[in-house]
C-alpha cells in the first residue's frame, strides 16, 4: 500500500510555491517541460484516471485529491504516472535472498539492476550465504563471505545505476543477526569504499530480544 501524508493545513497555504519546492520537483519530478507541481498531479490524475467507469468524472476526483499538496503519494507515482515511460510507479522491493550459489547471486544481481533501472529502490538480505573462509567444494577453495558478495550490489548503486533516470540506485543490504559474520558487516563500512551506496541493516530475531530482555 502507498504511504501518505495528508495535510490538514490545506485552505490557509499560500497560492505560490517556494523557491525550494520547485527546485525539486522541476529536478526529480517533472516531465515533458512540466514546470510547476499542478502540471504533474493533472498528468498523474488523468493517467490514474483511466482504470475508472467514469474517466473524467475521476479525473476530476483525483486532480482534487493532489491539489494543494493534500495528498502526497510516493515518489515514483509523481514520477512515473502518466509519462508511458517504461519505469515503475512502485518506490522500493525486497528480493529473495540469493541461493547460495554464484548463478543463484548473479541472477539476484540481475534482478537488482532491473528493479533499479526502472527507479525502484531494493533490499536484500544476504543471510543465505555462507559466511567467509567456509569450504566451497565445487572449485576446492573457499567463500569469500556475504560482505564481499555484497559488494557488486553496493557498487551498482552507487556507481552504475540512475534509477528511472532521475536518482541514484537506493539501496538496502541486510544480514541476520546470527550469521557468523554479523561483526564483519556492522564493520564493513568503517572502511572507506567498502558497501558505500547502500544502507546497511542488522536484522534482529525475537530469540535475541528475548536473550537481550532476560540479559544472556
Amino acid at each position: 500500500m502507498t504511504q501518505i501524508y495528508e495535510r490538514q493545513d490545506t485552505p490557509d497555504m499560500p497560492k505560490d510555491y517556494t523557491d525550494i519546492q520547485l527546485k525539486i520537483f522541476r529536478d526529480r519530478y517533472a516531465f515533458d517541460g512540466e514546470q510547476f507541481p499542478h502540471d504533474a498531479w493533472r498528468r498523474v490524475a488523468n493517467a490514474v484516471a483511466t482504470h475508472e467507469d467514469d474517466e473524467a468524472a475521476w479525473q476530476e476526483r483525483f486532480y482534487a485529491l493532489l491539489s494543494g499538496f493534500k495528498y502526497i503519494p510516493g515518489g515514483r507515482i509523481i514520477s512515473a504516472m502518466g509519462t508511458g515511460a517504461g519505469v515503475t510507479a512502485q518506490n522500493c522491493y525486497v528480493l529473495p535472498s540469493p541461493v547460495d550459489s554464484r548463478d543463484g547471486i548473479m541472477d539476484s544481481l540481475r534482478q537488482w539492476v532491473e528493479i533499479q533501472s526502472k527507479g525502484g529502490g531494493v533490499g536484500i538480505n544476504m543471510s543465505s550465504l555462507r559466511p567467509r573462509g567456509d569450504a566451497v567444494k565445487g572449485v576446492n577453495g573457499t567463500s569469500s563471505g556475504p560482505v564481499n558478495w555484497a559488494q557488486p550490489f553496493a557498487f551498482i548503486s552507487k556507481s552504475v545505476i540512475i534509477q528511472g533516470g532521475s536518482r541514484r540506485g537506493a539501496a538496502m543490504i541486510m544480514l541476520d543477526c546470527d550469521h557468523p559474520d554479523v561483526f564483519e558487516f556492522i564493520h564493513a563500512k568503517e572502511t572507506p569504499g567498502v558497501l558505500e551506496g547502500c544502507n546497511v541493516s542488522v536484522c534482529i530475531s525475537d530469540s535475541f530480544m528475548a536473550a537481550r530482555s532476560t540479559a544472556q
